[in-house]
């Protein structure tokens, strides 16, 4: 028998979070492999062993998937996005036999496979679905390809039929080591809000011999590929919600901060509730709470 979602009204106390929040149990576990799931839309995506089980916004299963790539050895989905029908784009990385290549496996909202379309040597590692349902993706050619000689855009825009229609971020606008981007499972580094794409760089970043890790940046364009922005957020937090109204949160342990884009730096907002920050969904944090199956919502507090 399938259970109800709860719908629960509680208050935090001791934090800034003055509001009611609400919370909604999901019928499964959601950290099968101890990858923190993604947040999506309303959606949940939760990564288990080979593929990616889907749940509803009330918190029911909808659909388990792993994608199906022609005569490919091994294909695997490092990251997925919900559209705000429940369907789903996984960022997929396959294997021929030598041969290795990218692309984005499409399932409608009952789990079927829709379409596969495939990249080529460039490997998307992030997915997001824009109001237009078209697809944005993050994406590298991996070591192999020459900052200064291999030149390539890392932020694409595809049509849900493959068709590239547009491409933007040279790999040349970043710095030459490490690579700013990398394969990256759970949780995001790509969202769209209110008209602005919000993309992390350097939070995935593989490191080849001798390579430093470096401060990580979060970089807006807007829907026609415009820069509209490049911070750098520090090493240690990267943004985990991009609110409606284009604020960046993240948490540590006891505190939930908020980026100040003015100084270039966290301000503590709030308390935390015992939990993970997983996105945000409106104006409000989703929160997973420690120990459970259970999703908090919470107003964000500026």
């Amino acid at each position: 028998m399938r259970l109800p979602f709860l719908l629960l009204a509680a208050t935090l106390c001791n934090t800034a979070f003055a509001a009611e929040s609400r919370e909604v149990y999901y019928q499964g576990f959601l950290v099968p492999q101890s990858i923190v799931p993604t947040f999506d839309k309303g959606y949940l995506l939760v990564y288990d062993f080979e593929k990616i089980d889907v749940y509803a916004p009330d918190g029911s299963p909808l659909y388990s998937v792993s994608a199906e790539v022609p005569n490919a050895k091994t294909a695997n989905i490092q990251n997925a996005a919900a559209d705000v029908d429940g369907t789903m784009a996984g960022a997929v990385y396959y294997a021929r036999g030598r041969t290795r290549g990218g692309g984005i496996v499409l399932f409608d909202r009952f789990g079927k496979q829709t379409r596969f379309f495939d990249t080529g040597q460039y490997w998307p590692t992030q997915v997001c679905f824009a109001p237009d349902h078209t697809i944005w993706t993050l994406g590298w050619q991996g070591f192999e390809a020459s900052r200064e000689k291999d030149d390539y855009f890392i932020l694409r825009n595809y049509s849900q039929d493959g068709q590239e229609l547009g491409a933007f971020l040279p790999r040349s606008s970043f710095e030459p080591e490490p690579v700013p981007i990398g394969p990256k499972t759970g949780l995001w580094q790509l969202r769209i809000v209110n008209g602005r794409i919000g993309a992390l760089f350097y939070g995935s970043s593989p490191l080849g011999p001798g390579q430093k890790s470096r401060p990580m940046q979060w970089v807006e364009v807007d829907l026609k590929g415009k820069v509209l922005g490049r911070w750098e957020v520090g090493a240690e937090l990267s943004p985990e919600a991009f609110t409606q109204s284009g604020a960046l949160y993240t948490h540590s342990r006891d505190a939930v901060l908020m980026f100040d884009r003015s100084t270039k730096a966290w301000r503590r907002v709030a308390g935390t509730p015992p939990g993970f920050l997983l996105g945000a969904q409106g104006d409000s944090l989703v929160f997973e709470v420690r120990g459970t199956s259970t999703l908090r919502w919470l107003p964000a507090s500026q």
